[in-house]
């Protein structure tokens, strides 16, 4: 068993970031994670790493989103903590995120193993673009290893600076912890959709909602959390206003999504397909629909939709009104029953971490 292992985590409410510091707290005898707390309703998902003995766990302030001079100080101040604590001696560092990985620069003496899980600079202008493309690539091929949670990301944006030596695919495959099953029956009364983790792409959400507020065969269930503003404002109004659209708040992963997807029958995992990283994104909640057997329904010209159709796992379509409505409306429940079946032909195993 290695030594010491030092984590740089921005958030410890992610599961994936939870996930992963469990599975290194396999591989080190002791793992130190400086990690942040965020301005978001927390559901401390974190709290399964108490079990592990030999993880210590060191807040080093809260992250606010697009408080970038406060970040700026809060991370000199994690800089300080990890220089007092491990001075200049040899350290082996995990770190996730490009904002950790420019801060992890600057540690002296260290092998540092980089995660990247989304390419964040595909939504800045051309100019950052250009500039954090270069920066993230300078400084994954100065890392030890590179792990991305999909290969896609890899072959199109990384293959000329990580050598395939450096590479890791780890993908956001679902950890159980022994705490949920797959689910054997599906429930029929109605076409259920469940909206599951952070509400982003206000465009869809509205089409979405446009969509079941005119039809009360449909029931949307919205899960998750975001940062506020107009969408939430949105997400709340259509709640009060129509007697078959929920909003049930923030949740456990994965505590809580044996229940979740138990009040379901299709997974919307409709993202936006105009948006270069989410092309070739491999969310986890494609693992979970494989796992709870319950059919799911991305965007077109996606990497995830062609992983869909190819399990026979759900359906793909375009993100406008039309084709939301058109899907949703003319779904039917046998449809869905056929496709819960085949995915319970799927060996669970591919679906796990």
């Amino acid at each position: 068993m290695k030594d010491r292992l030092i984590v740089l985590a921005q958030s410890m409410e992610q599961p994936r970031i939870v996930k992963r510091i469990n599975q290194k707290a396999q591989e080190y005898e002791s793992v130190h994670v400086f990690g942040f707390t965020r301005n978001v309703h927390s559901v401390q998902n974190h709290e399964i790493l108490k079990q592990s003995e030999n993880v210590k766990i060191t807040i080093a302030g809260q992250l606010r989103n697009k408080q970038y001079l406060q970040r700026a100080f809060t991370f000199v101040r994690l800089l300080g903590l990890i220089y007092g604590q491990y001075g200049f001696k040899k350290k082996n560092i995990y770190v996730f995120g490009l904002d950790l990985r420019i801060l992890s620069f600057f540690i002296a003496n260290a092998e540092i193993d980089y995660e990247i899980s989304d390419v964040i600079w595909l939504y800045a202008g051309k100019a950052k673009r250009k500039i954090f493309s270069y920066l993230d690539n300078f400084l994954a091929s100065r890392s030890r290893r590179v792990v991305f949670t999909t290969k896609s990301f890899y072959d199109t944006y990384y293959k000329n600076s990580v050598s395939e030596n450096q590479m890791v695919i780890a993908e956001n495959k679902l950890e159980t912890y022994g705490k949920v099953a797959p689910i054997e029956q599906m429930k029929t009364d109605r076409v259920r959709i469940a909206y599951i983790g952070s509400f982003r792409y206000v465009k869809i959400i509205e089409n979405l909602i446009g969509t079941v507020s005119h039809n009360d065969n449909l029931i949307l269930n919205f899960y998750g959390a975001t940062h506020g503003g107009s969408l939430m404002e949105r997400i709340d109004k259509a709640t009060y206003d129509c007697s078959n659209i929920f909003y049930h708040g923030p949740f456990k992963n994965p505590d809580d999504l044996e229940r979740i997807y138990k009040e379901n029958n299709i997974n919307f995992v409709v993202y936006d397909n105009t948006l270069e990283n989410e092309k070739i994104a491999m969310p986890n909640k494609y693992y979970e629909s494989g796992f709870f057997n319950i059919p799911i329904v991305c965007a077109k010209g996606t990497y995830v939709g062609e992983r869909v159709l190819e399990n026979k796992m759900g359906w793909t379509i375009d993100t406008d009104k039309k084709s939301i409505s058109d899907f949703l409306n003319t779904i039917t429940i046998s449809e869905l029953m056929d496709c819960h079946e085949n995915i319970k032909t799927l060996d669970k195993q591919y679906f796990v971490a």
